[in-house]
């Protein structure tokens, strides 16, 4: 079911309408009209009740039963007294009269007509009621009118809408076919525990296709941000199987209402409303056979809207699968799929005839999953569904969704089909390359005690995912292996991430959350990006260096807080600088390093003591154990409620103008979660979509690029100072490599004593520190070096994130390079290398 702070129009309804009509019974009951049909009314407040063992105010709340009727009858008792509605309780009735009309117009084909009693009734009652009601609203009260008791003191009308929403979740809201048949004898009125009013025409079905619906469209839109550019693959894909995921659960709770109220139904919903709606318009069930379509022509919109075309592909497909059979695609049996051909000018049949080849073409690879007990880097919810289908030959609602967004974004993609593919291979690329420079580094330097073998395990891990999956492809190797390829035409390779691009952004998204968690345990092991931050500022602070930059550097600081790097704000001088050191590495003195001691103290790195980096990407780690630790209960967008709370906490403790709050979106849907704890379905995935967007350039930061680049600094550094290392510590001072970037807490009490030295010389002066000669040499090491790899991290962002707007200001540092193209493929040359960009352009695996 669909977590509670969600509301669907299907759900919103539903509550509103129990609301609206719970409000009349009470009101109506306190003015002391008893309805003939409820003779148990809610009772009203007696005077001069006291708290007690007999105060029932905790007890559970009474139902009734009522007609649409009894509605129109209570609000003439409302409206004729001397009591006021509240503005709130008519914004919640107009609510569900838009909701509801939204969706019964257009599955009526009445356009903005609304004027149709005969299949809108309960619209039309529920207006008629508004309309009674509306001129009572916030006016006074009749001076010759007998007020009843009040049972609470004046409330705003905000107030009052979450009171009754809060309080009367619990009515029930239809309208029965045949009121005189279905109203109780008085008798059976005091064992009634439920009030309903039952529908004349019940649409509430269709509710649950008008959110499907909206929710195909902004799907749509999605991808087309995607295919035009705007936002990046994982983005795209994770938005969606949330989606998919929602819709799912708004399905669930449908059927089960329905199945509840339609008891002894075996039919389905789709056929239910679509026969509904046939029948209304008058119009034949005869199928349009002579242009290829298994509907009638006449009935296109309302087919659309339930999903009868692909209800039609998966019921065709289940009827060739046999256990133990693994099904095989003729290629050019329904004809040739064109995807250069403008679908926009399709007639209805060309299109079906083009759904049915892509459908049916890939419906085999789903097969192979369960056939073969193959085992993804992770799954979607579509390829999860009709591996499933390929077991159970069960074609559901929900599945006829899937696979409707399944072929919408294969429209959308489809003159650029491999565009995702190509997105996940390039990626495969860096990654691969990444690692093994990886690993090529390790070589350099023992084994350190404190990085586990299981780090370096994930490490190979990634990249055999990425040689298995995109290199190579496990499913054409196990076609050949199994000979499949005998029967049928053999798919082309990589069949099915080339036209699943939801799937390919999902293993996207678990290589990329895989390699920065993995990345941010090496860099915490080691502590050496950490350390080099800590020298970097020091090194900045001194006059000849004060304008040295590293672009990577400030953006690392800035993904992970400068007050979590430096333990608040940045040092201003040695002394604060290894101070703030210390307590971040955990070295609880400064003795340790005495000067010409025997039994030095060393820093010795075991992930402990030094400050453990957080993951930054909070919305992206929300949804880590859907994709990378396998599916969960309760796992990804169903708990997005724990982050809109966290930026509600966050948002009240920030100060900020009126102006900017009204104009920021995050702040909009923070302060209506503030004050409701409820959130629409497309405002939540918008919103994620958002998050996302600004999260990508922190969820591709290469942390192990910097891991290598702080350990060649570093290394330079320790060859230029070696012999004043030694001098000052002792040979000792680094028993090996894994300890190479102790020297930056070396060179702080180098700097320290210096100028404690100064000072007490009387060469300090003004309040201006003497730079010690080690920092300057340090500095003039790190500006030689960074003018080649100082930008190495950001320009990897530049190239692949969607989301150019620079994490740190480097405006300045990159002033000339405007030709974004050019300067693209020149840095893709720089981080893919030689070997990596003749792969991606021939599409020869590397050697």
């Amino acid at each position: 079911m669909l977590p509670e702070f969600l509301h669907s129009s299907y759900a919103r309804y539903k509550a509103d309408t129990n609301t609206f009509a719970t409000w009349l019974l009470e009101t109506a009951s306190q003015c002391g009209y008893q309805p003939p049909t409820l003779s148990g009314t809610v009772p009203t407040a007696k005077k001069g009740r006291r708290k007690g063992k007999n105060d029932d105010s905790n007890a559970a709340p009474l139902h009734y039963s009522a007609t649409t009727k009894d509605l129109q009858k209570l609000a003439e008792v409302v409206a004729g007294s001397a009591l006021t509605v509240p503005k709130s309780i008519l914004t919640i009735a107009k609510r569900a009269i838009k909701l509801r009309k939204a969706v019964t117009c257009w599955f009526l084909g009445q356009g903005d007509s609304t004027n149709n009693e005969r299949h809108a009734h309960f619209i039309t009652a529920l207006e008629q009621i508004c309309e009674t009601l509306e001129w009572k609203t916030n006016q006074p009260s009749k001076p010759d009118s007998k007020q009843p008791p009040p049972t609470s003191k004046p409330q705003s009308d905000d107030t009052d809408a979450d009171r009754f929403l809060n309080k009367f979740a619990v009515l029930t809201v239809e309208e029965p076919q045949n009121t005189a048949q279905t109203q109780p004898t008085p008798t059976e009125s005091k064992k009634v525990v439920k009030v309903t009013v039952v529908e004349e025409d019940d649409n509430e079905e269709a509710d649950s296709f008008f959110d499907l619906k909206n929710m195909r469209s902004f799907i749509s839109i999605t991808w087309s941000e995607y295919r035009d550019k705007k936002i990046d693959l994982m983005n795209a894909a994770v938005v969606t199987d949330s989606a998919l995921q929602l819709a799912r659960d708004l399905v669930r709770e449908v059927e089960a209402d329905w199945r509840t109220s339609l008891t002894g139904k075996r039919d389905d919903v789709q056929n239910i409303v679509y026969n509904l709606a046939v029948f209304t318009r008058g119009i034949s069930v005869t199928p349009s056979t002579e242009i290829g379509l298994p509907y009638n022509k006449n009935m296109a919109d309302i087919a659309e809207w339930c999903y009868v075309p692909t209800k039609v592909l998966l019921e065709s497909f289940a009827d060739v699968l046999q256990a133990n059979h693994q099904p095989v695609f003729k290629k050019g049996y329904f004809g040739t799929y064109n995807p250069k051909a403008h679908r926009e000018l399709m007639s209805l049949g060309e299109k079906f005839n083009e759904d049915k080849i892509i459908l049916l073409s890939i419906l085999p690879e789903f097969c192979l999953i369960d056939t073969f007990k193959i085992q993804m880097p992770t799954e979607d919810a579509i390829t999860r569904g009709l591996s499933e289908f390929a077991k159970t030959k069960r074609v559901t609602l929900w599945l006829c969704f899937a696979s409707q967004i399944f072929l919408d974004v294969h429209h959308i993609m489809r003159h650029s089909t491999l565009g995702a593919f190509g997105d996940l291979r390039m990626a495969g690329l860096r990654i691969q390359k990444t690692i093994d420079d990886y690993l090529q580094l390790s070589k350099t330097h023992p084994q350190p005690k404190f990085w586990p073998k299981e780090g370096d395990e994930e490490i190979r891990n990634i990249s055999s995912t990425v040689k298995s999956w995109i290199i190579q492809d496990l499913f054409l190797d196990i076609r050949v292996l199994s000979e499949l390829d005998r029967i049928g035409s053999p798919p082309e390779k990589h069949a099915l991430f080339s036209q699943h691009a939801i799937l390919c952004g999902l293993i996207l998204f678990n290589l990329n959350i895989r390699m920065q968690f993995v990345g941010q345990q090496l860099v915490t092991q080691w502590y050496d990006v950490q350390q080099l931050a800590f020298l970097h500022n020091l090194i900045i602070n001194s006059p000849k260096h004060n304008d040295l930059r590293w672009p990577d550097m400030d953006a690392f600081i800035k993904i992970h807080g400068e007050s979590h790097i430096f333990v608040g704000s940045r040092p201003k001088n040695a002394n604060e600088s290894l101070n703030r050191l210390e307590l971040a590495t955990g070295i609880s003195s400064a003795v340790n390093f005495a000067r010409d001691s025997k039994s030095k103290r060393f820093h010795s790195p075991d992930g402990k003591n030094p400050r453990l980096l957080k993951p930054a990407a909070a919305v992206a780690n929300l949804f880590f154990s859907q994709y990378v630790g396998g599916p969960e209960k309760d796992a990804g967008i169903v708990n997005f409620d724990k982050i809109l709370d966290e930026l509600s906490q966050k948002s009240k403790l920030e100060s900020s103008s009126k102006e900017l709050q009204r104009a920021n979106p995050e702040h909009i849907i923070t302060r209506k979660w503030s004050n409701t704890h409820n959130i629409g379905t497309l405002q939540l995935l918008a919103f994620l979509k958002t998050k996302l967007f600004e999260e990508e350039p922190i969820i591709l930061y290469n942390y192990f690029g910097m891991h290598k680049r702080s350990i060649e600094l570093l290394r330079l550094i320790r060859d230029k100072e070696h012999q004043k290392f030694v001098q000052y510590f002792t040979s000792a001072y680094m028993p090996d490599e894994s300890f190479i970037s102790n020297i930056v807490i070396l060179i702080h009490h180098v700097a320290q004593g210096s100028a404690q030295n100064a000072r007490a010389m009387g060469l300090a002066s003004g309040g201006v520190e003497v730079v010690s000669r080690i920092v300057t040499s340090a500095g003039d090491v790190m500006r030689e070096y960074l003018e080649k790899n100082g930008n190495v991290a950001c320009k990897e962002l530049r190239v692949f994130c969607k989301n150019k707007k620079p994490i740190q200001d480097d405006v300045a540092y990159d002033k000339g390079e405007s030709d974004e193209l050019v300067y693209s493929w020149l840095s893709l040359e720089d981080v893919l290398g030689p070997k990596g960009m003749a792969s991606l352009m021939t599409g020869i695996p590397i050697a």
